[in-house]
């Protein structure tokens, strides 16, 4: 059995593989779903408001200058 991606390596590949990284901007969902990782609905919907707002898919003439970092955030209120 492979072993599950993890963030941090598909991070790295983001930001060395031009074509994967058009492809990510263009749908991290589905591009993140095709390298191994399962998103909830909720995770799913989070991820594409967060690039909707960004508008990076518009921004083509500088996709080959952004860089991927990927934070997965946990806070607590009371």
């Amino acid at each position: 059995m492979a072993d599950a991606p993890t963030l941090h390596t598909f991070e790295g590949q983001l930001n060395k593989d031009e074509a994967l990284r058009a492809a990510f901007i263009k749908d991290p969902v589905g591009t993140m779903h095709k390298h191994g990782f399962a998103l909830s609905p909720e995770q799913a919907a989070m991820v594409k408001s967060q690039f909707s707002e960004m508008q990076l898919s518009k921004l083509t003439s500088l996709q080959s200058r952004v860089g991927i970092v990927i934070e997965i955030r946990i806070s607590i209120r009371f």
